[in-house]
């Protein structure tokens, strides 16, 4: 048995050795930011009064198809590189409406997912490289940011509607995807502030009538649903009490559907993180 010394010099021998470790793996990070990092520094982001979408909608017309994205050829597609630098050197700071601030994210965040894609394919699944939706930065604006960033502090708080001067629709989650199946799909066009309201409606229709995503048995008395509705749970739980509710009401826009309080609610247990890929 060893003494209490002993015991004392080996916890601080480990604790001095998992600091170094933690500064290490620091440096190693930092080292691989900073091309993102000196890119940064070197881009002056113009911050026009409206939004400018255009190489981006140019993109999703050339590798979109029924929602899935042709990651093979968008790789070497020479728009991804011109709606990477456009996004770069792109600021919404000046924007005046409050909708296409919320299209530039949201175009942002599922440009920058494509872009993390294309760098790790062929990739058969999305839940290997998760981290990376934290770890991995990219310009945004003439800022580094992650994909992360943009949905829990650009999007997320707009469709929360914590803060009224930039609440938007909370619909507007069915637009955002994040390259597996079990999202909502990439639609193949971008996101305007004219055209918000049918995409995300149309989206939302796509994702809830999709057996993969919500399972509705009345005669069983049963309604499963997809885990992405617990994940932003806060969100469909906006005038409703539960995501269920969201689910029937907007299911069944003809209430067509009689309520049943016998109704079990489930979670579906498998989340389909199967790369949105068209092959």
């Amino acid at each position: 048995m060893k003494a209490p010394k002993q015991r004392h010099l080996a916890t601080i021998v480990i604790s001095i050795a998992l600091i170094v470790f933690g500064l290490v793996m620091s440096l190693v990070q930092d080292i691989m930011r900073l091309p993102v990092t000196i890119m940064a520094i070197c881009t002056t982001a113009s911050t026009p009064a409206t939004p400018d979408f255009s190489k981006y909608d140019a993109l999703l017309k050339s590798i979109v198809k029924d929602g899935k994205v042709d990651y093979r050829k968008a790789k070497s597609e020479p728009l991804l590189g011109a709606a990477l630098d456009a996004l770069a050197s792109t600021s919404c700071d000046k924007f005046i409406s409050n909708d296409d601030i919320l299209c530039y994210w949201i175009n942002a965040h599922n440009l920058l997912c494509v872009k993390l894609v294309c760098d790790n394919y062929p990739l058969e699944t999305l839940f290997s490289v998760r981290r990376k939706f934290i770890a991995d930065r990219f310009v945004v604006g003439g800022k580094t940011m992650s994909i992360e960033e943009i949905l829990v502090d650009k999007i997320h708080p707009r469709v929360l509607g914590a803060e009224k001067k930039i609440a938007a629709p909370a619909l507007a989650i069915f637009l955002i995807c994040r390259g597996s199946l079990g999202y909502p799909q990439l639609v193949d066009h971008a996101i305007t502030a004219s055209t918000l309201m049918a995409d995300m409606n149309a989206n939302m229709d796509r994702f809830l009538h999709n057996p993969q995503n919500v399972d509705y048995q009345p005669n069983l008395s049963t309604l499963d649903i997809s885990q992405f509705f617990q994940w932003y749970r806060d969100i469909f739980g906006q005038g409703f009490s539960d995501p269920w509710e969201f689910v029937l009401y907007h299911y069944d826009k003809d209430d067509k559907l009689t309520s049943d309080a016998r109704l079990e609610k489930r979670f579906i247990g498998k989340f389909n993180w199967s790369v949105n890929d068209l092959k």
